[in-house]
């Protein structure tokens, strides 16, 4: 089976991108003739834009190609398509299957077809109470019979953490189901729920490091907590939709560079290098070291590369998307999942400072930086 790849920018602006393909175990895809006389390039370090066919060679410990990795739902998402495929099919998905799944409803402006619209069409009143307690259950084992349900709200997400795409009116508080096109005054949003594990307050704990990051001047897309008959729970707008209801291309770094962000031991540096190639923007690299020690400081140490992502837009422009993902955190084995300046098991100050001269900062900006972190983050002692 082939799958067509598109780039949906909204407004009717959308591109085939090529044809994707498994030749046995392998991957494969081919560019459109039309795409690659256009100047986009969507993956330009590992899948540069070239006629003729690429087989994925199997680097960074992905499933394919770092371009469409990135549309693959993991931890969350990927246990909901897989039991629901196992209940249907009786056997997991393939690749294509998988992405065939995330149909128009992947992060970004990717999107394939054909998509599966199994969990596609039910009208149902919309709960979001009831869907937190769906996810809860369904995270412990339970509440098979809400399979379809989930799927439809977050069976596209990425993370560890249940997670469902809605629309979300700030002005009223209202919630709504997601679609491409959202009632007047409704935003793309994304809820994360609690876990049994985490314990109830995951939420508000994470919503506490939203506001730091915020005093310390980072990036971040607008949040805030939602209350509901089953917990309080943190959401946050879609950074990759726009107010038009256009879209943006989204690539992590790790899709970038077909690094396994599972292994700690990447560098903050490398970080660096992929900005400065993307962007030539050295606000980028300063907005980059802010958060390097955001991290550091505030103990995020699930800083893997899936957790830094850039944004395209129509005209092929690259930035730094909003910082996400920011909230206490123990890594593998509690090491710091990306290292700073070499050291992963305790990074410190030192470190960041050495970082910074490394990476070409001055020191005036990044020690300025530095103590803004440092006061921002006294809150969350």
């Amino acid at each position: 089976m082939k799958l067509a790849v598109k780039l949906d920018f909204g407004s009717g602006r959308e591109l085939k991108v090529g044809t994707f393909s498994e030749i046995g175990r392998d991957s494969a895809f081919e560019f459109a003739g039309d795409f690659i006389s256009s100047g986009l390039n969507p993956a330009p370090f590992r899948l540069p834009v070239k006629s003729g066919l690429s087989v994925y060679d199997r680097s960074g410990n992905m499933d394919t190609f770092g371009l469409f990795d990135d549309s693959l739902p993991d931890g969350w998402g990927r246990k909901i398509v897989d039991r629901m495929f196992m209940k249907r099919e009786g056997r997991l998905p393939t690749l294509t299957e998988r992405l065939m799944c995330v149909g128009r409803t992947g992060k970004g402006a990717l999107v394939y077809e054909p998509a599966d619209e199994v969990a596609a069409a039910a009208k149902e009143e919309f709960d979001l109470a009831a869907l937190a307690d769906d996810a809860m259950a369904f995270d412990a084992g339970e509440a098979e019979d809400s399979l379809p349900r989930l799927r439809r709200a977050g069976g596209s997400s990425g993370g560890a953490r249940p997670k469902a795409y809605v629309g979300y009116n700030p002005a009223t508080g209202e919630a709504c189901a997601e679609s491409p096109v959202l009632p007047h005054g409704f935003e793309h949003w994304i809820v994360k729920f609690n876990t049994r594990r985490e314990g109830g307050n995951a939420g508000e704990r994470e919503f506490l490091y939203y506001r730091a990051a915020l005093e310390a001047g980072a990036e971040m897309a607008p949040s805030r907590i939602v209350e509901t008959k089953a917990g309080k729970f943190f959401m946050t707008r879609r950074f990759d939709r726009m107010d038009d209801g256009g879209r943006l291309h989204m690539a992590s770094a790790a899709g970038l560079l077909h690094a396994d962000f599972r292994i700690p031991g990447d560098e903050y540096a490398v970080l660096f290098r992929l900005t400065d190639a993307l962007t030539h923007d050295h606000s980028a690299k300063l907005e980059l070291f802010r958060r390097a020690c955001l991290n550091v400081i505030a103990h995020n140490r699930d800083d893997h590369l899936k957790n830094f992502s850039f944004l395209m837009d129509a005209d092929g422009k690259w930035r730094l998307s909003p910082f996400y993902d920011f909230t206490y955190s123990d890594g593998p084995n509690g090491w710091q999942t990306l290292s700073v300046a070499g050291e992963g098991a305790n990074p410190g100050e030192e470190d960041l400072r050495r970082l910074a001269k490394a990476v070409g900062l001055d020191k005036g900006e990044s020690e300025s930086v530095l103590d803004r972190v440092r006061e921002a983050c006294r809150s969350l002692k």
